[in-house]
């Protein structure tokens, strides 16, 4: 007979041998527990840092009694537990298929002799029988067998507490293992597990926040130069150590348990902490050094139309500018001999600064000279950097009244020879004998005599230059009258109130600078009235139209900085009273409308209808946004009233009187927008017949004005913006060139200087009017916002204060919820 169990072949030896694997791993899995028991517990107290807490000698002996547990029961599970043999896999199998009988045993026994006819059939039979039982095997899933070797289930609470722990080391968790195992065997008794905070605190006038440095961070820290670093370590059996590079100190004991370390970053690229010869933390750090201030001209200084220096700079710094001057040395002379003007910054602690600044130096002996003037710039560190040296010669002022000239030669022979004293004295008692030279004036009067007296009876130096300060305010008032100390008034407090806007000042001191530098600006715009009606001759000067400034532009201006300063928008009105000094300093004194007689009424008159055209043209672009406003707002309206059934009659009645309302005004509109057309008409023909030729804007102004005048026929205002900011621009784009050809045309004729600035408003003839899509005016508009932060327009202004108005209101309404009144309070504090 054959051995049946060999028909399963290959197949059968697999699940025989997976079957014997199986058995095995069911007798030395449960024997394992107390190894993996011993294990676990071990791995719990070590993730929670538990044995670096024990005495060093007690810590060794716990890791011998927990090798022992381990090993010992390891020995002995080889030593106790045999192979399982085919036959114990064999009936692993039976019993997991579930087979009675042992047919696997059955189909490997063999007859003891040979056999009978019969007793063979009946063996084949039986074997025919065992085989179709094992036809399907199954070895089953190895049974753990933990139940019962743990009753009381202490694997659960096992398993538990370790994924405690891996949660409580985290990324710590290497370190806590091999604190666990290497015990101290220093003098110290055990302390608590050494944890660590440490951060970096940056200089204050960087502006950064503090860094709080974590653990396992392997990106370079970026720490700025004199950065503070604080450490702080609790628990663990020796001192710290801070080590930056091959830099090491110990931590100070703050008590047994604390420590505490403190250090000024200012080189290094590896920061790290250990303790006990086990790192706490370690870091790749980059010192970023702070880099001295730049500045420079951002154009060359010069003088302005009444004898100032202007000084425009641009400062740049990594954290901010903290301070700016000018020196000033003169060529030639005595290099410990300066001039240092500082230079206002338009805020505190700026990465990038740039201003305009005004100095009148006319009365300083310097005036005239060549000089060598250099910029230089502060950073909080105390670090200057300093611009180039430019080359320059100090305004000088120039005197036309005879009797001024000649106080001021009196002053500067004081200033060449100071022996001069008596011939000064002499020429001045001649002078101030000749009153109606100077118009009687007593306080001149006066003035000549003291300043004579003092030359005649003071031979000090310090009295010489005290005589030549009063000489100089002499000779300025019989020039000027009081419009020199008007102007310099005004330019003081100028200064004065955007020191206070920098630096954010109280609004009590921002108000009373600004009811000052109204006055003084009152005194100034009258003294300069005083001055024209004396001499008229001055401003018989060819003007563009589009340059002119009155009185009221400037007030409006003063008026229109108060109400911003007063939201709170500090910002813009600085820069709104930094465009009204550059104005001020580059004014010229002419009159509006006051041209040369001869050959000139025609094109002055033209000029004033160009003047009256953009006026009328910019009301009705007003008008237009407005209605398109009110449009939107209507839409919005109508559709927040959907659903509201019983309002429906009232709320249509009321459309329709607006609507009625809107027709008749757009329709008024579209009547003067070609009024406008035909004015413009009239005014291109007048050219063309005293000129010869029309200018090109003008045309694309006519084309414009008519597309406008077809939007508003069909009630679309939003349509005739567009036309309507190009016509604008294109009136005014004409004018300059108008002008521009009729100051060419009399230069030809009388030899005028090429120079028609009266102001700061447009000082670049190709600058165009700038508009967003809707119309409204943005930064560059060629009227007052030249520069780089945004001034808010009247509607915005209007809203800003009824928003403020509105939380006045809320505030007073006692019975609103504590929280949203602290937050009113909070908000009209700041505003």
């Amino acid at each position: 007979m054959t051995d049946r169990s060999s028909t399963s072949g290959a197949l059968f030896a697999t699940r025989l041998r997976l079957a014997c694997a199986a058995v095995l791993w069911e007798r030395v899995w449960p024997a394992c527990w107390p190894v993996l028991a011993a294990l676990g517990v071990f791995v719990i107290l070590g993730l929670f840092d538990v044995l670096p807490r024990l005495p060093g000698a007690l810590h060794a002996t716990v890791l011998l009694g927990f090798a022992a547990a381990i090993v010992i029961p390891f020995v002995s599970i080889f030593r106790r537990i045999a192979v399982p043999d085919f036959l114990t896999g064999r009936r692993r199998i039976e019993r997991a298929s579930g087979l009675d009988h042992r047919p696997l045993q059955a189909l490997a026994d063999r007859p003891n002799g040979p056999l009978d006819p019969q007793a063979a059939r009946l063996w084949e039979v039986h074997l025919r029988r065992m085989e179709a039982m094992t036809r399907r095997l199954r070895i089953g899933i190895p049974h753990a067998g933990f139940a019962t070797r743990d009753p009381w289930g202490l694997r659960a609470l096992l398993a538990i507490l370790l994924l405690l722990a891996g949660i409580d080391a985290g990324s710590d968790w290497r370190d806590r293992l091999a604190r666990a195992l290497t015990p101290d065997f220093g003098d110290r008794p055990g302390a608590a597990a050494a944890s660590l905070d440490i951060w970096v605190t940056p200089p204050e006038y960087t502006g950064l926040a503090p860094q709080f440095l974590r653990q396992g961070t392997t990106e370079t820290i970026r720490i700025p130069t004199g950065s503070k670093l604080l450490a702080q370590v609790h628990g663990g059996r020796s001192v710290p150590r801070l080590e930056i590079d091959k830099d090491a100190r110990d931590f100070d004991a703050v008590d047994k348990q604390n420590f505490q370390a403190a250090a000024t970053m200012k080189s290094g690229t590896q920061l790290a902490v250990t303790q006990s010869g086990a790192r706490l933390g370690s870091w790749p750090i980059e010192i970023i050094p702070d880099d001295p201030p730049t500045i420079a001209f951002a154009k060359p200084p010069e003088g302005t139309v009444h004898a100032a220096l202007r000084i425009d700079y641009r400062a740049t710094d990594d954290y901010g500018v903290e301070a700016a001057k000018a020196v000033i040395r003169r060529e030639g002379g005595n290099p410990d001999e300066t001039i240092e003007l500082e230079l206002p910054l338009p805020g505190l602690h700026l990465k990038e600064a740039q201003s305009t600044n005004y100095h009148d130096l006319s009365p300083h002996p310097w005036a005239g000279l060549p000089v060598e003037i250099r910029l230089m710039a502060t950073d909080a560190l105390g670090q200057t950097g300093e611009s180039e040296p430019v080359r320059v010669k100090l305004p000088e002022r120039r005197f036309e009244h005879p009797v001024a000239r000649a106080i001021i030669d009196q002053r500067r022979e004081l200033a060449t020879d100071p022996s001069s004293r008596l011939p000064v004295a002499d020429t001045l008692s001649d002078l101030r004998e000749q009153p109606q030279l100077y118009r009687d004036d007593t306080v001149a009067f006066l003035a000549m005599r003291l300043a004579e007296e003092r030359l005649r009876l003071n031979e000090d130096a310090k009295s010489i230059a005290d005589v030549q300060q009063l000489l100089w305010e002499t000779a300025l008032r019989i020039e000027d009258g009081s419009m020199s100390l008007a102007e310099r008034e005004m330019r003081r407090l100028q200064q004065q109130l955007q020191d206070a806007l920098a630096k954010d000042a109280p609004d009590a001191e921002i108000e009373r600078l600004m009811k000052e530098l109204q006055q003084a600006l009152d005194r100034y715009l009258q003294a300069l009235a005083e001055q024209m009606a004396r001499n008229p001759e001055k401003f018989q000067q060819p003007i563009d139209p589009s340059k002119v400034i009155s009185s009221r532009d400037l007030q409006r201006m003063i008026d229109l900085a108060r109400d911003l300063a007063r939201n709170g928008a500090h910002d813009q009105a600085r820069e709104l009273l930094s465009q009204l000094q550059n104005m001020l300093e580059n004014l010229r004194l002419a009159r509006p409308g006051q041209m040369q007689q001869q050959g000139s009424g025609e094109a002055q008159q033209i000029m004033r209808d160009m003047r009256e055209l953009m006026q009328r043209q910019q009301k009705l672009l007003d008008r237009s946004f407005q209605a398109q406003q009110q449009g939107q707002q209507g839409q919005q309206g109508q559709q927040g009233q959907q659903g509201q059934q019983g309002r429906m009659g009232q709320r249509g009645q009321q459309q329709g009187g607006d609507q009625q309302e809107s027709n008749s005004q757009m329709g008024d509109a579209a009547g003067q927008q070609e009024g406008l057309r035909h004015m413009l008409g009239d005014v291109m023909r007048r050219l063309g017949d005293q000129f010869g030729d029309i200018p090109e804007p003008l045309g694309r102004a006519e084309r414009a004005m008519r597309d406008a005048t077809e939007a508003l026929q069909r009630r679309q205002p939003n349509q005739a913006i567009g036309p309507q900011t190009e016509a604008l621009d294109q009136l005014q784009q004409a004018a300059r060139d108008f002008a521009q050809q009729v100051q060419q045309r009399m230069q030809g004729q009388w030899g005028m200087p090429n120079n028609d600035e009266i102001g700061a408003t447009d000082r670049n003839p190709g600058d165009r009017a700038k508009r967003d899509p809707l119309g409204r005016p943005v930064s560059n508009n060629g009227t007052y916002d030249q520069g780089d932060v945004k001034i808010p327009d009247q509607n915005t202004l209007q809203k800003a204060r009824e928003i403020l108005d509105e939380l006045r209101r809320r505030a007073g309404e006692r019975s609103r919820p504590a929280i949203e009144l602290d937050y009113i309070d909070r908000l009209l504090k700041r505003f």
